[in-house]
């Protein structure tokens, strides 16, 4: 320590700093082999490398495109098998018999599957009980649950004229239905017409049916009571379409608004007649009718009607004018 003292440059009042070289294992420069002894030997020989391929664990977030490099090698692997699936053929070969498929009756004999099963409706579970109070019957009681519907029952039901225990005409309880019928439901809204005849056309009792043989087609009641106010969308029923009135009924003499005479008369959707000009302004205070209170939406057509009356009415009295002139003009 005395001789690096004393070899130093340095003073002793400064701070020397060193720094150290790090030592870097692998270089990224190309390093020859050592070994020399098999040069020869390795220029005859030829290896193949297969590159391993990497493992990649894929995010099912992670998505992209693939690549057109890819593309190719999965297209190339595709032909490569198809290649070698040109050589397979499948052949189809019938069993030789003529029986159809499915249930040989057709479905005839079917059950009815709509119900509660066999095997777990109320009879199932009284034959169940039945059977094991026989078993038990004359022991000691084991002590074993055997469920809600299994306990000892020391009256035991008896096979009667209206049938065995276990159906439903002895015992309480849902009836078990018959698998075998089926029920199909008819609203008959023509009686009195042939249904063999409207559906085919023939009927086997000929002239001597009591029906009416006619195949045309008429709406029922309902039918013109489900598509009533179809046409205009409003869905209300008209309770007066009908009625059958005269012409002269419904049509007034006066205007409801200003309680005169028809000036230029227009009528609205609900029927109602007014004057033109009174129409107008209560449209412009209100939408809606001024007797009925129904929207009238600014529809106002002219009253023909109400015009053709009042052009014949006049026409009548000037005629009678003209006919009571010539009548005093003759007196005269």
């Amino acid at each position: 320590m005395a001789d690096l003292e004393a070899n130093s440059p340095l003073d002793k009042g400064k701070t020397a700093f060193l720094f150290k070289k790090r030592n870097i294992r692998k270089r990224a420069n190309r390093q020859r082999n050592c070994e020399t002894q098999d040069e020869d030997t390795s220029e005859d020989e030829t290896t193949v490398v297969k590159k391993e391929k990497k493992l990649i664990n894929k995010n099912p977030f992670q998505q992209s495109t693939t690549s057109l490099k890819k593309i190719k090698k999965i297209q190339a692997d595709d032909n490569d098998d198809n290649d070698d699936v040109n050589g397979i053929s499948v052949s189809y070969k019938s069993n030789r018999t003529a029986s159809i498929t499915g249930p040989s009756d057709q479905g005839a004999t079917a059950i009815l599957e709509t119900e509660t099963e066999v095997d777990k409706d109320a009879q199932a579970i009284f034959e169940k009980a039945q059977k094991i109070n026989a078993e038990l019957d004359g022991k000691e009681d084991d002590k074993i649950y055997r469920g809600m519907n299994n306990y000892a029952q020391y009256f035991k039901k008896k096979d009667t004229a209206a049938g065995n225990a276990s159906s439903g005409m002895v015992r309480q309880g849902p009836i078990r239905a018959p698998a075998n019928l089926r029920a199909t439901v008819r609203w008959d809204y023509q009686p009195d017409i042939c249904k063999d005849y409207k559906e085919t056309g023939f009927c086997g009792f000929g002239d001597s049916c009591k029906f009416l043989h006619d195949r045309s087609d008429y709406k029922s009641g309902w039918q013109l009571e489900r598509n009533t106010g179809e046409d205009d969308g409003s869905g209300d029923e008209d309770d007066k379409k009908y009625e059958i009135d005269s012409d002269d009924d419904n049509l007034p003499f006066k205007c409801f608004i200003c309680r005169n005479s028809f000036t230029d008369p227009v009528v609205t959707k609900c029927k109602h007649y007014f004057c033109e000009k009174c129409a107008l302004d209560h449209y412009k205070k209100s939408t809606r009718c001024f007797i009925c209170n129904v929207q009238t939406t600014g529809v106002f057509n002219p009253a023909k009607e109400l015009i053709a009356r009042t052009k014949m009415m006049e026409n009548e009295n000037r005629i009678k004018e003209e006919i009571s002139t010539s009548e005093s003009e003759d007196n005269d």
